[in-house]
């Protein structure tokens, strides 16, 4: 703040805002203050942002599948996307000459504790993919009447299908016709889970990435 020492003529001393005034050879000297030091970003930090950046595209055109399948009945655990997208930075961003690289066969698209597919095998034909495993109900948590969640996601195009509620795990096998003609696919990475719903309360296993085709 300014202070007046004597009278109107005076000499001024101290701060008033980012102002600065003080005394120099008998005059009053006002100048500004010096804004806060602005560091570069350090190499840890750059590859942070990139890496966020990396995986905030993979996972924002899933935000609607990642919301049923990794929020939690807490609002305190945060929304799906976000909970995958660290997980994702944690576990599918590996650095390759200090640069951030994104495995998609290495993202989770659910967690949970029910058991997982058992002998997986994806076959594509055109813009039909079929899926079949080995029906493992009553194994550890499994049941007959899990369902089965599929995510089709092409990443160069964007392009999501997703089956909420697919074939139980009795039945071995999964169609899915996907709205999309070939050209337009590109590759398609296939994540499937299994989930038991108990009223409003769904729980999943482990999703899996069933290849790149």
């Amino acid at each position: 703040m300014g202070i007046i020492q004597s009278s109107m003529l005076g000499r001024i001393t101290g701060s008033m805002g980012n102002l600065v005034f003080y005394q120099l050879n008998g005059k009053t000297v006002v100048r500004q203050k010096p804004g806060p030091r602005k560091k570069p970003a350090s190499e840890r930090q750059l590859y942070q942002q990139k890496a966020f950046s990396i995986g905030q595209k993979f996972v924002t055109p899933l935000r609607e599948a990642l919301n049923f399948t990794m929020t939690k009945k807490r609002a305190s655990f945060g929304s799906g996307t976000s909970r995958t997208l660290s997980w994702l930075i944690k576990n599918a961003i590996v650095p390759e000459d200090k640069v951030p690289v994104l495995y998609p066969e290495r993202v989770k698209i659910s967690k949970g504790w029910l058991v997982g597919m058992d002998s997986p095998i994806v076959a594509r034909e055109g813009a039909s993919i079929k899926i079949t495993w080995q029906a493992n109900a009553w194994q550890g948590s499994a049941r007959e009447e899990d369902k089965l969640f599929v995510i089709a996601y092409a990443p160069e195009s964007k392009r999501v299908y997703t089956v909420y509620e697919g074939n139980y795990r009795k039945s071995g096998e999964q169609l899915i016709e996907l709205p999309w003609s070939e050209p337009e696919l590109g590759e398609v990475f296939i994540y499937a889970a299994f989930y038991a719903q108990d009223g409003c309360v769904r729980e999943f296993s482990d999703s899996i990435c069933l290849g790149r085709i």
